[in-house]
């Protein structure tokens, strides 16, 4: 009866570190790239905001300008696009790692302050898109002067 425990407690903790090898192999592994939808990556977005403006920094390494489509609806900035495969020196080759995404994408950020649509700016340089969205001036209460005629 012992050693029926004994054989017990060595299959649990046998488990238990196949399971914490099975759980370090996912933790490390990159999330499966095939979803339900033609958009099959999203770049990294950095926002920030000064007194005037929001500044939209995205990481599009090796995406064309020609490629880009950019807008704005209300409070809704959106980027889209398509990175295309590029292989390495030649079409035939075997992988052995491949995490440079490619395909379409779109990726949409709800904006923290109603911004001047009309005024926005983006430009491309080493691999990031710099989007300059100017706020919309605050409504301010202003004195009227009232003449006599």
């Amino acid at each position: 009866m012992i050693g029926f425990h004994q054989e017990w407690i060595d299959d649990v903790s046998m488990m238990r570190e196949q399971m914490g090898r099975l759980l370090d192999h996912f933790a490390g592994a990159k999330p499966p790239m095939a979803r339900f939808s033609p958009t099959v990556w999203e770049p990294a977005v950095d926002l920030y905001e000064t007194d005037d403006q929001l500044v939209l920094m995205v990481e599009l390494a090796g995406v064309r300008e020609s490629d880009l489509q950019i807008t704005i609806d209300r409070n809704v900035f959106t980027i889209r696009g398509e990175r295309q495969k590029t292989l390495g020196g030649s079409k035939v080759g075997v992988y052995h790692q491949m995490e440079i995404s490619s395909g379409p994408f779109e990726r949409s950020i709800a904006l923290p302050e109603p911004v001047d649509a009309e005024g926005t700016r983006a430009t491309y340089q080493n691999g990031l898109v710099e989007v300059i969205l100017p706020k919309v001036k605050k409504n301010r209460t202003v004195r009227v002067g009232v003449k006599v005629k």
